[in-house]
C-alpha cells in the first residue's frame, strides 16, 4: 500500500514538473522559440548599395563602380547535421579561398541574429563562383550576391585628392555607429582624400530581401524587399582636362630634374612636387597635384599587406598629399607678409628707399652676417623694387625694425592674418596647420625667448615657419583680391541618386583684410609682384618675356640646411585676377625650376597656343638660372 502511495506521489511530481516546463517554454520563452522556428523558414539576404560617384566640374566621371560578387554565410540555412567549420574547410579545398581567412571572417563577424548574413569573402573570381554553384548540395548555407567595387577610371590621376577605400577598422566601426550610422564589420569605407572626407554622403544604405526557404535552404518565395539607397554623388570644382595636363607637366619636370640631379652631384635630388590652381573669385580648387603618387586601383579590392608596406616604406612618401600635408618654409614668398607689416606698422611706402651696399646685413652688436641671395650689393632700391628683386637685405632691415618696435609679435600677427599657422579648411582630411613661430612658442618649445635674429630670419620666410602649398595659394589670392580670400573647396555640390542637390557649397570667406589693411598696401605688393614677372630685373622675368597675358608672382627659395625647396606663387591676369597658381618642388634647389612650370599651367588654363602638349618641352635647368 505504501509503495502505491509513493508511486502516485512520484507520478504527480513528474506531471507537475512537465506541466511547469511546458508552461515556461510556451509563456516565458515562447517568443524566442517562435523566432527560432521562423529563422529556420525565413532568411534575410543582403542587397548592397552602390557607393556615390565622383564627377569633375564638366560632368566627366572620375570615380565610378563596377560589378563584383561577394560570398555570404547564411547560418540558418545550414542543416543541423552539418557544422560551419566543416563547410568552410570543404569550400577552401575546392576553391582558391583560404580556409584561415574564411574562418577568421566568420569568427569576427558580428551577426545580431541567426538570420543575419555573414560576409566571408569579397570580389569572388569567376572560377570560384562556378565551383560554389556546382557544389550547392555539399556547400549549404553559402550565398553568392552581387555587389559593387570602386572603379577608379583614371587610377593615376587626382590620386591624393580622390583618396581610396578600405575595410572598416574596429575603431571606425565603433565611432561611426556611435554617431548614428549603420556600419558592419567588413564594410568598405573611405580611408583618404574625398573618399574619407565625404564618407557619410558617398556611402549608400544597404537593402535586404526577406525570403521563405525550405529545409534545404532553397528559396520558396519573396516575403518582402527593402530597396537599397545608393550613395550620393560628388561634383567637383576640379577641371579634369586641366588636372590631367598639370599632372603630365609636373611628371615630366619632376623626372627630368631627378635625372639631372643623378648626373650632377652639385644638384639636389627633388623628392616631391606639387601644384595648386585656385579660382580667386570662389576658392574653388581647379587642379590639385602631388607627386609621387600611386595607383588607386591597388585599393579597389583591398590592398595586400605587401603592396601597402611597399608604399608606406617608400622614402619618397607617395601616400603624402604635398598640397596639404607637407609644411615647410615658404622662403621669399613670405616677404609679402613682411611687406604688409612694414607698410602698416612702420610707415613704409611703395617709394620708400633702401640701400644694399654689399649684400650683407648685420644686427647691431652681432658678428653673424645675414646675406642676400645675390652676393653683390644691389645699391639703391625702393620698396617695390625690393619685392621684384626679392632683396633679402631690405627685408632683413624691415624684420629687425619690426623686432625693435614690437619684439617680433607683429610679423607673427600679420602671418596669421593671412591664414598662416591655421588650417585653410579645405575639404580634405589630415590637412596640416603649419606653424607661425613667436616668442611664446619658442619659450614653450625651446625654453628660450625670441631674439632679433629670429625676426630677421622670419622676415624672408626662413627659420621655424612652416606653410603648405594650399596656404600659399590662399595668401596669393588674398593679395590679388586686395584682402579677400575664400576657403579652398574641392567639392562644388552633392547630388543624390534622383538628381536632387543634397548640399551645395557656396563660396565662404576665409580671409577678409579689407578693413584692416590699407588698399595702398595691396597696390604696392601687387606692383612688386608685377615687376617680379614683367621688369627686366624681376626674378622671374626671363620666363615670362613673351607671355601673352599679364602675370604677377613671387619666387621663393627656402633653405633647409641641406637642399632648398623651390616655390613660385602667382596670379593672372594682373588687372582682373582669375586664378592663383602655386608650384612647390620639395628639395627642388631653386625657384628657377618652379617658375616655368607655373607659366605652362597658366598657358593651358587660358587655352594659349604652344602649351606643353605641343611636343615642345620647355626646361630651364641651368644652374646659373638660380634665383631667390
Amino acid at each position: 500500500m505504501d509503495r502505491h502511495k509513493i508511486l502516485r506521489v512520484v507520478i504527480l511530481v513528474i506531471i507537475i514538473i512537465l506541466m511547469s516546463r511546458a508552461a515556461y517554454l510556451q509563456l516565458a520563452r515562447g517568443d524566442y522559440y517562435y523566432q527560432l522556428s521562423e529563422g529556420n523558414r525565413i532568411s534575410v539576404r543582403p542587397i548592397n548599395a552602390p557607393r556615390g560617384r565622383i564627377y569633375d566640374r564638366r560632368g566627366e566621371i572620375i570615380v565610378s563602380n563596377r560589378l563584383t560578387y561577394n560570398l555570404y554565410l547564411m547560418q540558418n540555412e545550414i542543416p543541423p547535421d552539418r557544422s560551419t567549420k566543416e563547410i568552410l574547410t570543404k569550400l577552401s579545398g575546392l576553391s582558391s579561398l583560404a580556409e584561415s581567412r574564411l574562418i577568421s571572417n566568420y569568427n569576427n563577424a558580428e551577426a545580431d541574429t541567426a538570420v543575419d548574413p555573414i560576409l566571408l569573402a569579397r570580389h569572388l573570381s569567376k572560377e570560384d563562383m562556378v565551383i560554389i554553384a556546382e557544389n550547392k548540395d555539399i556547400l549549404p548555407g553559402l550565398l553568392v550576391k552581387e555587389s559593387s567595387m570602386r572603379d577608379y577610371i583614371y587610377p593615376t590621376e587626382l590620386v591624393h585628392a580622390t583618396g581610396y577605400t578600405g575595410e572598416i577598422s574596429e575603431q571606425e566601426l565603433i565611432s561611426y555607429n556611435e554617431a548614428g550610422y549603420n556600419y558592419r564589420g567588413g564594410d568598405f569605407v573611405g580611408k583618404g582624400g574625398l573618399e574619407k572626407e565625404y564618407e557619410f554622403y558617398l556611402n549608400g544604405e544597404r537593402g535586404a530581401e526577406q525570403i521563405e526557404v525550405n529545409s534545404r535552404g532553397q528559396k520558396i518565395k519573396t516575403i518582402g524587399i527593402k530597396k537599397p539607397k545608393p550613395g550620393s554623388d560628388l561634383v567637383l570644382n576640379i577641371d579634369f582636362s586641366l588636372q590631367s595636363s598639370v599632372e603630365k607637366l609636373l611628371q615630366e619636370n619632376y623626372q627630368k630634374l631627378r635625372e639631372l640631379a643623378a648626373e650632377d652631384e652639385e644638384r639636389s635630388m627633388p623628392t616631391g612636387i606639387a601644384a595648386v590652381v585656385m579660382d580667386i573669385d570662389t576658392g574653388g580648387i581647379l587642379s590639385s597635384v602631388s607627386l609621387p603618387d600611386y595607383n588607386l586601383n591597388l585599393f579597389a579590392k583591398g590592398i595586400s599587406s605587401s603592396d601597402y608596406q611597399e608604399l608606406v616604406n617608400d622614402p619618397l612618401r607617395p601616400l603624402i598629399n604635398r598640397t596639404t600635408m607637407t609644411a615647410v618654409p615658404p622662403g621669399s614668398i613670405f616677404k609679402l607678409v613682411t611687406g604688409t607689416a612694414a607698410m602698416e606698422e612702420l610707415g613704409v611706402r611703395a617709394n620708400t628707399t633702401f640701400y644694399d651696399s654689399n649684400g650683407t646685413f648685420y644686427i647691431p652688436n652681432w658678428s653673424r652676417p645675414f646675406r642676400n641671395w645675390n652676393p653683390v650689393g644691389e645699391g639703391k632700391l625702393d620698396f617695390v623694387k625690393a619685392i621684384a628683386r626679392s632683396n633679402n637685405i631690405v627685408f632683413y632691415e624691415l624684420g629687425y625694425e619690426l623686432y625693435k618696435e614690437y619684439n617680433g609679435e607683429k610679423l607673427a600677427e600679420y602671418a596669421r592674418k593671412y591664414g598662416l599657422g591655421s588650417k585653410t579648411g579645405i575639404d580634405l582630411p589630415s590637412e596640416k596647420s603649419g606653424l607661425v613661430p613667436d616668442d611664446q612658442w619658442k619659450r614653450n618649445q625651446l625654453n628660450v625667448g625670441w631674439y632679433p635674429g629670429d625676426s630677421v630670419n622670419l622676415s624672408i620666410g626662413q627659420g621655424s615657419l612652416l606653410t603648405t602649398p594650399v596656404q600659399i595659394a590662399s595668401l596669393i589670392s588674398a593679395v590679388a583680391a586686395e584682402g579677400l580670400a575664400y576657403k579652398p573647396q574641392l567639392v562644388n555640390k552633392i547630388i543624390n541618386a534622383d538628381g536632387e542637390i543634397v548640399k551645395e557649397f557656396n563660396p565662404e570667406i576665409n580671409i577678409d583684410l579689407r578693413n584692416q589693411i590699407d588698399s595702398n598696401v595691396f597696390a604696392a605688393l601687387k606692383q612688386g609682384m608685377y615687376d617680379v614677372v614683367n621688369k627686366s630685373y624681376g626674378t622671374a622675368s626671363r620666363h615670362f618675356s613673351d607671355f601673352p597675358l599679364t602675370v604677377a608672382g613671387k619666387t621663393g627659395t627656402a633653405q633647409t640646411g641641406a637642399s632648398n625647396h623651390a616655390w613660385f606663387g602667382g596670379f593672372v591676369p594682373y588687372d582682373n585676377p582669375q586664378i592663383a597658381v602655386v608650384v612647390f618642388i620639395e628639395n627642388g634647389d631653386s625657384s628657377a625650376y618652379s617658375v616655368p612650370i607655373a607659366r605652362e599651367i597658366m598657358k593651358y588654363y587660358f587655352g594659349l597656343k604652344n602649351h606643353h602638349n605641343n611636343n615642345k618641352k620647355i626646361y630651364y635647368y641651368n644652374r646659373e638660372d638660380d634665383i631667390e
